[in-house]
């Protein structure tokens, strides 16, 4: 089991070099552009293994 924090906003747009509206952007239009988000109160969090699996996948269709 994955035990690294959950990734924040901020994280994931320094990960992906977009901006945090991006981000957000990606989990309210539901689209496979970024990785699953989720909601933890009011805060939009992401498991880092989720991340990994995204850009993964993402590596293998460019690969493709």
């Amino acid at each position: 089991m994955d035990r690294r924090p959950l990734a924040t906003v901020p994280q994931l747009a320094e990960h992906y070099g977009v901006s945090e509206s991006t981000v957000r952007d990606w989990h309210l239009r539901q689209v496979e552009i970024g990785p699953l988000m989720f909601r933890v109160g009011k805060y939009l969090r992401a498991r880092w293994a989720d991340v990994d699996a995204h850009d993964a996948q993402k590596l293998e269709g460019a690969a493709a």
